[in-house]
């Protein structure tokens, strides 16, 4: 640990003013806080109205909670002032707090960290508070709050148990001379490795589905020139998102909108008008569409006159795998058979828009696997890939010749999978995760 992570921190709850702010106090010296601000000292856990006083002037009267280490978020002795939500007062403490020596104003994110390295969460869980603050969906919020709670920390553990298992079981080998290895327990190992393994892949494989509820989805909407891409994106979002005209080519950027569909987070990209073109801009506009086809998890393929083929995307679809929503446009104005037509739409009058939009959900949700996987973030999915590397590799070696190596892979398995949850010696690492949350938090 640095020497400032023995400092007593301070933060309040938000940097605005509002009708009530926390204001934090945390470490060694936290104790000292009856003292500095004139107050008595509440009983533990319980909310206590006190004067606040700091030489001589009256700051606030505010409910206090003392909360001894035993029994505080961070495992430091704590206290919580419930003040009303001026950023006077909030200043004036600042000041009487940072007068004192050893107390400083909280980094972001140190209160968490304190936390983890104090052991009353593990990383998983440190890192799902942050996602849960950032949430924007009701699937992104279920997803984190299942971290939250533990429940990745035990399908984690369980590796890691499984992992010794298999270690105590080839130091057991060990012992063995190489003719006198006991059939039985050699394959018990293997069937036991085989088990850990499928775990571990099955968990990777369904990564991709959670990801997307946690990054979001991406629909773009593509199509010719006035085909009504951004009357469409206006009419998903409700909002004047695109530019629309009877000008051909308005839309030459990719404009983008995210959308809370049912708890998925999903992202609608109106492209530039797809046209054979000598406009150097409408050309960088329909390659920027390409860029955004090979993305997306779904393609809206929009036609006001039913003719859904054209280069462009016949030579994305021959190498790419995309699901493709043909979509007949302005069917309140040109009222002709598109037989080849997925869904027959009007953006101006909403026909069939609700229709549209839970084609668009269907399909998201199909892309869900039987299960799917609780491990989100980069780090966790790194120490994953490292386990899995390690134990693919034990099924090259020799139980009779190489247990040595053996022993060596499951020990170094083990030791990616304890990284998932538990806090490592590595002050860069535990920064780049803690550093992303905000001040008091």
């Amino acid at each position: 640990m640095k020497q400032k992570d023995y400092d007593t921190i301070f933060a309040s709850s938000s940097q605005w003013k509002s009708a009530i702010k926390i204001i934090r106090i945390t470490g060694k010296r936290a104790n000292q806080l009856p003292k500095i601000l004139n107050f008595k000292k509440p009983e533990s856990r319980v909310f206590s109205l006190r004067k606040l006083v700091h030489k001589k002037k009256i700051i606030d009267y505010a409910p206090v909670v003392w909360l001894p280490k035993d029994s505080s978020f961070t495992g430091e002795d704590t206290y919580e002032i419930y003040i009303h939500g001026s950023i006077v007062i909030e200043k004036m403490i600042y000041k009487a707090l940072s007068s004192r020596k050893g107390f400083r104003l909280a980094e972001a994110g140190e209160f968490t960290k304190r936390a983890t390295l104090n052991g009353n969460i593990d990383l998983v869980q440190a890192e799902s508070i942050n996602e849960i603050i950032n949430t924007q969906t009701e699937k992104q919020l279920i997803l984190a709050q299942s971290q939250l709670d533990g429940t990745l920390s035990k399908l984690i553990n369980n590796w890691r148990e499984e992992t010794i298992y298999l270690s105590s079981l080839i130091e057991s080998l060990i012992d063995f001379s190489d003719e006198d290895i006991p059939k039985g327990l050699s394959n018990l190992f293997f069937k036991k490795l085989d088990e850990i393994l499928n775990k571990i892949k099955d968990a990777l494989n369904s990564t991709k589905f959670s990801s997307f509820i946690k990054e979001g989805f991406t629909v773009a909407i593509i199509g010719k020139p006035n085909a009504g891409k951004s009357s469409l994106i206006n009419a998903l979002t409700k909002l004047n998102t695109s530019i629309v005209s009877d000008i051909p080519g308005t839309t030459r950027d990719i404009i983008h909108q995210k959308i809370d569909l049912k708890g998925l987070p999903v992202t609608l990209y109106d492209t530039a008008g797809i046209r054979k073109t000598n406009n150097v801009i409408e050309k960088q506009g329909i390659e920027l569409a390409r860029d955004v086809m090979k993305k997306s998890n779904l393609i809206l393929n929009l036609s006001e006159n039913g003719n859904f083929s054209y280069d462009i995307l016949e030579e994305f679809l021959e190498n790419n795998k995309a699901k493709v929503i043909n979509i007949k446009t302005k069917v309140d104005i040109k009222k002709d058979n598109a037989k080849n037509a997925d869904i027959k739409i009007s953006s101006k009058t909403n026909l069939r828009i609700n229709v549209l939009l839970e084609k668009i959900y269907s399909h998201l949700c199909n892309l869900e696997p039987r299960e799917t996987s609780l491990i989100t973030s980069e780090r966790q999915i790194l120490h994953s890939k490292k386990a899995l590397r390690a134990l693919n590799r034990i099924k090259k070696l020799s139980i009779n010749n190489e247990a040595e190596l053996i022993a060596e892979e499951l020990r170094l398995a083990s030791k990616h999978i304890s990284n998932i949850t538990s806090v490592i010696d590595n002050e860069d690492v535990l920064d780049k995760i803690f550093n992303n949350f905000c001040i008091g938090k």
